[in-house]
């Protein structure tokens, strides 16, 4: 590299280390985060666990936009999947659910400790799928959340998330009313962008 080069390089660097620190001042600190969230689900219909049994694991990811005052925008896409055997006949059954989550939560102010709490409106895509039916459908619900949120350190991108939510989604398929919601609760990394 030319003696130029490396000069206009090192002017650079320079000019950007003295005027990047007044850009920081200027924009605003965290402009949202990109989550990997894994947990448990349990739904609480006794239909449900009498086929599927109690609970099982959850996964999704999660993207928020600060909006103002604390508030943040969110919204979250999840799996979860179980099988199960049929309560009379016994045969296999297999059940997939998406949830995708639209709310709005207050994020407290902090340095390491950051807590939360919001709430929002559910869509769920639910697929089952056994020798007796297959059924593929969609209904809405409402959920509540809390968390906690552990930044890294004090300008690390990274935070540690924990959480749990309540969520209350019913449906209805032949006649029967059915309850996809329950608590769920994990834990996630966040990318703060």
């Amino acid at each position: 590299m030319c003696r130029y080069a490396r000069r206009s390089l090192g002017t650079a660097a320079l000019l950007l280390t003295l005027v990047a620190p007044s850009f920081a001042q200027t924009l605003p600190k965290d402009q949202g985060t990109f989550e990997f969230y894994y947990g448990r689900y349990d739904i609480k219909d006794t239909r449900f666990t009498d086929v599927y049994q109690k609970g099982g694991s959850i996964q999704g990811l999660l993207l928020s936009s600060v909006l103002a005052f604390g508030f943040d925008f969110y919204s979250e896409i999840k799996a979860f999947y179980k099988t199960g055997t049929l309560t009379f006949t016994e045969e296999k059954t297999t059940f997939l659910l998406l949830p995708l989550a639209l709310g709005v939560r207050y994020v407290l102010p902090g340095n390491f400790l950051r807590p939360y709490a919001g709430g929002g409106m559910d869509f769920y895509f639910y697929y089952e799928n056994n020798p007796i039916a297959t059924t593929l459908n969609i209904t809405t619900g409402y959920h509540l959340t809390a968390g906690l949120y552990l930044q890294f350190g004090k300008n690390s991108p990274l935070r540690l998330n924990g959480k749990v939510t309540y969520t209350r989604v019913k449906t209805t398929e032949d006649g029967i009313t059915i309850e996809l919601g329950g608590l769920e609760y994990g834990a996630g990394i966040a990318i703060v962008f």
